[in-house]
């Protein structure tokens, strides 16, 4: 007889992992959003917002429906949790499997990847201003949310959902659904449910197993993004840069990222040109540019109407971003990702209100500012004109939508999680999503999250 294992969300993670077992196992998949569309939870923001953009969604695909499928790993080098990179590793086999499943056409990810960064650090090296190297982001051109295969016996419109378990494990989970109540006697549970909404499921599950913790939702991290400046560069270094800036490889475009490390060597940025037509620095337009570039639907018809979509840098953007041609100018925007680590910023629950406290602090402030000396330094040989704003204020940052790190990593009592991503005192419940990422440097955590969800689903078969 098939394992009955139920996967609770259907974000990238939940996808896969249903896809990959539904061979071996008899799934179950429990989805809080409506199959048909997406819909937006209420955040109760405690302090900083994570932006005008919203960045979470429910919904068949989950978060996963607002991804621009930017695929690129987290580098283990850049990563101070011994534990986190022996994860990092064991995934690492699973690279081009899980590219291959996010619409990445090229066999051999891993190998195109590596080639193109040599690529673009020889391009890097002749111009000779980046001390700390490149790294790029490839993105399909094609791609589209993931879907849930057909023989999933899979639930959408959930409620709440019950834990019952005996000596540490799960022995039945109830859920409303419709008008009633449903249970199922699964043998495996993962929770998938994303940074913002395992936690609460983990706390329900180890107060089922009698471990009660109040350490899920701490630990809430992303990466503070903003446009910090323009710079127009010289002549003779505007195709390189264009190059840099975005590189058209026929089915993927490729983008370089300058890396950017701090003093004390523990955080790990990038910054990336972006083709513009002035060298104003207004934050007004840079987040109306944001708010343009990740909206969709009617949202992106509203934002339409603003006058600043005549602004010729949001002019430029929509030339080059949102049509896929590349714009020929001397003068980029500098948009620069920021680590954070995971600290006291966390999410928490108020009945059916997700509260998330999310800060970025005076601390990392100062190292960011550090940064952006560094970055000023590296881009004034090749500049004819740079305009970076410092000291930077934390209202010129916002979130990359890569919320991680609510669910730590390590042996209990602070550990909630093992490296099979197993939570501890509970025997048959599992966690997979960017909860678990502990740490990721600058990286889009898409990819990650693929790698991780296929070495569980390999473990659990």
């Amino acid at each position: 007889m098939k394992k009955k294992v139920v996967i609770i969300g259907s974000g990238l993670a939940g996808t896969l992992i249903c896809n990959l077992l539904t061979d071996v196992c008899d799934v179950t998949l429990l989805e809080l959003g409506q199959k048909a569309g997406i819909s937006y939870p209420h955040l109760d923001h405690v302090g900083k917002h994570f932006g005008a953009v919203k960045t979470f969604c429910f919904g068949q695909g989950g978060t996963t429906n607002l991804w621009d499928n930017g695929l690129i790993p987290i580098d283990p080098r850049d990563v101070q949790s011994r534990t986190f990179e022996q994860v990092l590793l064991g995934a690492r086999p699973y690279i081009d499997r899980t590219a291959a499943l996010l619409f990445f056409s090229r066999l051999g990810y891993s190998n195109v990847y590596e080639s193109v960064r040599t690529e673009l650090s020889r391009v890097a090296d002749s111009i000779g201003a980046f001390p700390s190297g490149v790294d790029c982001l490839l993105y399909p051109k094609r791609h589209k949310a993931l879907r849930v295969d057909d023989r999933v016996s899979a639930f959408y419109g959930v409620g709440s959902i019950d834990f019952v378990a005996e000596k540490g494990r799960i022995t039945s989970l109830r859920f409303s659904h419709g008008d009633g109540i449903q249970s199922v006697f699964p043998d495996t549970v993962i929770v998938c449910a994303g940074s913002l909404g395992t936690p609460r499921l983990a706390s329900q599950i180890l107060a089922a197993a009698g471990y009660p913790s109040d350490q899920p939702g701490l630990g809430l991290m992303d990466h503070p993004m903003g446009f910090v400046g323009k710079v127009k560069v010289k002549s003779e270094f505007r195709a390189r840069i264009q190059d840099m800036a975005c590189l058209d490889k026929g089915d993927y475009l490729c983008r370089t990222a300058l890396r950017l490390k701090s003093d004390c060597g523990r955080y790990t940025g990038c910054a990336f040109f972006r083709p513009a037509l002035t060298m104003q620095n207004r934050i007004s337009i840079y987040k109306y540019k944001s708010l343009l570039g990740a909206s969709s639907g009617m949202a992106r018809v509203r934002a339409a109407f603003s006058p600043n979509l005549f602004h010729p840098d949001i002019l430029a953007e929509i030339y080059s971003h949102l049509l896929g041609v590349q714009l020929r100018s001397r003068i980029f925007n500098l948009l620069v990702l920021f680590e954070q680590k995971r600290g006291l910023s966390r999410v928490s629950y108020d009945g059916g209100t997700i509260k998330v406290d999310w800060r970025v602090t005076d601390e990392e402030l100062a190292i960011y500012n550090s940064m952006l000396g560094k970055l000023k330094a590296m881009l004034e040989p090749v500049a004819q004109e740079l305009v970076i704003k410092t000291p930077l204020p934390a209202d010129w940052l916002w979130s990359a939508a890569h919320h991680s790190g609510t669910i730590s990593l390590g042996d209990p009592p602070e550990g909630l999680v093992d490296k099979d991503l197993k939570l501890h005192g509970c025997d048959n419940a599992f966690v997979c999503d960017a909860s678990v990422i502990q740490e990721h440097s600058y990286a889009n955590t898409g990819l990650t999250i693929g790698q991780l969800a296929l070495r569980l689903a390999d473990h659990l078969s």
